[in-house]
């Protein structure tokens, strides 16, 4: 299965394809659209980053505005591109500063900022100050950069709290651009005291933060299919008595949903059998 996203124009989709390729289709998505398609398991930080980037692009398309392609040195600058901050806002942003006399539109450009900000409040000041050369100590160039590190940090508290809960993409976006190195990840995974995890070091650290990411994913997503199965016996339980209330109400004998029972019985069985005789100390096996 997979649900379709629209972007304003064909290297919007394509560069969204590229960014993440591992979330695309495989088939349903069409190379030649402007339409996207992708995996339902997509996670939601990533289809929310994905939805307000195309809903960016399309406004600009309808209202006419165009985009300049970024090169690899402005993505790095102006990026990441999470949350508020999109690659086609930028793109917009940067046609419409240079469009308008502006050299040094990085200078001026606010993650947090929406295009028509850009364009009613940032341009107008940027052509004031003379074609929005870089200024290093004063004005608008000051007031970005303090924008920009202000959104950095929120992504980056966005992403601690993603990674805390096993998040592959989110501890990697620490490691690459937050600057934490692999024991403060491999600690914000772990639920072990520090003093003890202080002890194992080199391969053998990188080996257990692994192992904690794998473990809180897997909680995580247990915890969400538990909940998931808790609700699906629920409404089945409920459309079976409505079942049996309409057959009862014409004369009917009440049916036995065999299945359902039989599942019942099963989730209750592993929810027995979830741990060994050790409790909740697992081991791996020999």
């Amino acid at each position: 299965m997979s649900f379709e996203i629209e972007f304003g124009t064909k290297g919007g989709a394509d560069a969204a394809r590229d960014e993440h390729g591992e979330y695309v289709c495989p088939v349903d998505d069409d190379r030649r659209l402007k339409t996207v398609a992708f995996v339902d398991d997509t996670p939601d930080h990533v289809r929310d980053q994905l939805e307000a980037g195309a809903q960016t692009g399309r406004a600009e398309r309808e209202e006419g505005a165009g985009q300049a392609e970024l090169t690899d040195g402005e993505k790095n600058r102006v990026g990441p591109f999470v949350e508020e901050n999109n690659y086609l806002k930028a793109a917009s942003v940067k046609a419409l500063l240079r469009d308008n006399g502006v050299s040094d539109w990085e200078a001026w450009y606010g993650p947090e900022l929406t295009v028509d900000e850009h364009r009613n409040s940032v341009l107008p000041k940027a052509q004031q100050a003379g074609g929005g050369d870089r200024i290093e100590n004063e004005g608008p160039d000051r007031d970005a950069a303090a924008r920009a590190e202000k959104a950095a940090g929120e992504q980056c508290d966005h992403a601690r709290d993603h990674c805390e809960h096993g998040d592959p993409e989110a501890c990697e976006f620490l490691r690459e651009s937050c600057g934490m190195d692999d024991d403060e990840v491999s600690a914000l995974l772990s639920d072990e005291p520090r003093a003890a995890e202080e002890e194992i070091s080199g391969e053998a650290l990188g080996a257990l933060g692994r192992a904690w990411q794998g473990y809180k994913a897997g909680v995580s997503r247990l915890d969400q299919e538990l909940s998931d199965a808790v609700d699906a016996k629920a409404n089945a339980e409920q459309a079976a008595a409505a079942i049996n209330a309409i057959r009862a109400n014409h004369g009917q004998e009440p049916m036995e949903f065999e299945r359902l029972e039989e599942l019942s019985d099963e989730l209750q069985a592993t929810g027995r059998d979830a741990h060994d005789a050790k409790g909740h100390v697992e081991e791996a096996d020999a």
